[in-house]
């Protein structure tokens, strides 16, 4: 009986010291960790990791980067993190606090906007030749640095994909084939996604439409679309009565049957002009991750294409 107790002690004293030494192995195991800022770029980090990431999203699903704020246990595991994946342009600022933060631990920092040819106060249809000097609603509704919401363009969703996959590699260079075959299998399905949507709006018998607020302007700049009517100058900058008045008469002089809103604010000044204009309210969702606006990205840009379906067609 002694003999076996001095087994045991001996082992409770030696089992936190193994934990110890086997703890770099087993965080190794988890995979890599990464952060992303909003559902889509943590759906992108998902596929093209696979079972070599472990990914974390900071927005959960019915939330807007454009109100969140952060929580103390969000930012923990964030820091903890060896890459960050998150928008810029102004869309998730407290994002580029925690780059800032992490900047002295060497970690990696895709920045979805880097590079991209972002919409700005300047007329994005002027290189067509049109007139340079009346900016599009999706200009005068764009972000100080331009326009944030390049992740609905599956063209742009390549690149950010491409960045992505090149960070992975460099945090994790062993596992470089698992990567890149995997970003070879996205970017077929991202392609596929374009040409889709892209014959789906060839048959819009309509190119103009009405929103919530310019998420979609890389969407419309892609596939010939127009947006003619932004409801809020800012999520929660509240329209004036006569801006409301202006978005009402664009809604009936474009014919469309539909006013666009977001399920992640308020859709009661959309409400108003449906009615008013004798249109009804369809939901366009930049960022989904819950029913019935899909739970991944493939799934949300199919429900948004049918949604401007309903309305344009």
């Amino acid at each position: 009986m002694a003999f076996f107790l001095r087994i045991l002690g001996r082992t409770i004293i030696l089992l936190p010291l193994a934990l110890f030494i086997l703890a770099p192995g087993l965080a190794a195991a988890a995979g890599l960790p990464v952060t992303a800022s909003i559902l889509p770029l943590g759906d992108f980090c998902k596929n093209l990791g696979g079972d070599r990431v472990e990914v974390q999203v900071l927005i959960p699903p019915g939330a807007s980067p454009h109100v969140f704020e952060t929580s103390p246990g969000s930012v923990a595991r964030a820091m903890e993190s060896r890459v960050l994946v998150y928008v810029g342009a102004g869309l998730d600022p407290w994002v580029e606090r925690l780059v800032h933060l992490h900047n002295e631990k060497g970690f990696l920092v895709v920045e979805a906007v880097q590079g991209l040819p972002l919409i700005s106060t300047v007329n994005p249809q002027s290189e067509a030749g049109k007139d340079e000097k009346k900016p599009s609603p999706a200009a005068e509704h764009s972000h100080p640095q331009g326009n944030p919401h390049v992740w609905l363009d599956p063209v742009l969703a390549q690149d950010i994909c491409r960045r992505i996959t090149r960070a992975f590699i460099e945090a994790d260079p062993e596992n470089r084939s698992h990567y890149e075959g995997r970003l070879g299998v996205y970017l077929d399905k991202l392609e596929n996604l374009h040409q889709e949507i892209a014959q789906k709006a060839a048959t819009f018998s309509r190119r103009q439409y009405v929103t919530f607020h310019p998420a979609f302007a890389y969407f419309a700049r892609r596939y010939g679309l127009e947006e003619v009517g932004v409801i809020e100058a800012a999520p929660g900058r509240k329209p004036a009565p006569r801006h409301l008045q202006k978005i009402i008469a664009a809604v009936k002089n474009t014919g469309v049957n539909a006013v666009f809103a977001e399920p992640q604010l308020s859709s009661r000044e959309a409400e108003v002009i449906a009615q008013e204009a004798g249109v009804k309210v369809l939901f366009l969702d930049p960022l989904g991750g819950r029913p019935p606006y899909g739970s991944d990205y493939l799934e949300l840009m199919r429900h948004n294409l049918k949604m401007f379906a309903q309305a344009l067609q």
